[in-house]
């Protein structure tokens, strides 16, 4: 007798957040706790984690003028092999380097995006009038 295995559905986690650093921490302990009941190792939830916070920080840092009105989409998906957070904000937008480099060591900004870049497999940022969605992509080790 064949069986035939479908694959594990992944599981999806949807989030608003005010455009408001205040708010960051509380978002990213949701999907922080997302990611552990879905089984997530615990290395892939802190580095999830830590570029989550990365990316919010800056999508409220560099909001349009009326932050108030500025929400931030957070959607953060579980598959079995692979985990994706999506930071969809409303900012005037970035230029996504292909590589991400340090500032020099006694600035005080400036870090997210190699922090960002350091710690997920993949990242993508697609730029657009009705919003800007950066893509967090990390491999899921097998515990």
């Amino acid at each position: 007798m064949t069986q035939f295995r479908t694959p594990a559905q992944p599981a999806r986690l949807c989030l608003r957040m005010a455009c408001d650093v205040s708010a960051v921490s509380g978002i990213a302990q949701q999907v922080r706790v997302f990611l552990k009941q879905t089984g997530c190792a615990e290395k892939d939830v802190n580095d999830c984690e830590l570029a989550l916070v990365e990316a919010c920080n800056n999508a409220v840092l560099y909001a349009a003028p009326d932050p108030a009105r500025c929400e931030v989409g957070i959607e953060a998906v579980s598959g079995p092999e692979q985990i994706e957070v999506r930071v969809t904000d409303h900012t005037p937008g970035l230029s996504w380097p292909e590589r991400a480099t340090l500032p020099e060591a006694t600035s005080e900004r400036g870090r997210g995006l190699f922090i960002i870049k350091a710690v997920m497999d993949s990242t993508h940022y697609h730029k657009a009038p009705e919003g800007n969605t950066l893509v967090l992509q990390k491999r899921r080790s097998h515990q």
